[in-house]
């Protein structure tokens, strides 16, 4: 199977299911040169480049821990397109979108990944009224805009959706119980739409830990 990176912070249940379905865990442990309250998380230090790209890893840490420092990765990649506030994008991603033509989309959100959940290469669920506002104008993809808050962030007043979640082979995969979210039958609905299943662990609160991120698989 795949190799998964994610938080140390991520719920018992979800560690537990990936090693039980055969995957390789790179838990990341706390650094605090990426800011406090998400020193371990993924997507400030690493980015997966669309569904089928490779996973870029920051090559030097931030200036300061501080935003927008800290969010150079954390930009959001589907097939064909590049969603971040780009005067912050780490040169390495905008290297690999500008080779390959990407579109370049200028957002006013440095943490795009973390707010947004990225279903497949053309659909995304998100809570970020400009970030759903911008891709909306685009007719190649489907966004599927849900109530901000109801994702825990301990130290902030709320987490993000994406940063709760990720694309593991064909399941979204969810760091607790999405059940407990206010529009969790049009984000089941919307995952199951596109050929995917939705696993999520009942008991443990819906927690950002700054997205899961699988090396390989789609």
């Amino acid at each position: 199977m795949s190799e998964i990176i994610l938080s140390h912070l991520a719920c018992g249940p979800l560690f537990d299911y990936l090693l039980s379905r055969g995957h390789t865990l790179r838990v990341l442990g706390d650094d605090p040169r990426y800011g406090c309250g998400v020193e371990s998380h993924a997507d400030l230090r690493f980015c997966k480049m669309g569904s089928r790209g490779p996973v870029l890893e920051r090559e030097t840490p931030p200036l300061s821990p501080a935003y927008p420092d800290n969010a150079a990765m954390c930009a959001l990649i589907f097939d064909g397109f590049l969603i971040h506030r780009l005067d912050i994008t780490d040169g390495n991603i905008l290297k690999y979108c500008r080779e390959r033509n990407y579109r370049e989309i200028n957002i006013r959100q440095g943490y795009a990944k973390c707010s947004c959940a990225v279903v497949d290469g053309r659909s995304v669920i998100t809570s970020d009224p400009g970030i759903y506002i911008a891709l909306s104008k685009l007719p190649e993809l489907s966004v599927l805009k849900v109530s901000g808050g109801h994702v825990a962030l301990p130290g902030f007043d709320t987490g993000f959706i994406g940063g709760a979640s990720g694309r593991i082979g064909n399941e979204m995969v969810f760091n607790g119980d999405l059940s407990r979210h206010p529009d969790y039958d049009s984000i089941r609905e919307f995952i199951l739409s596109r050929g995917l299943g939705v696993r999520f662990f009942p008991g443990a609160e819906l927690t950002d830990i700054g997205s899961i991120i699988e090396i390989g698989g789609i």
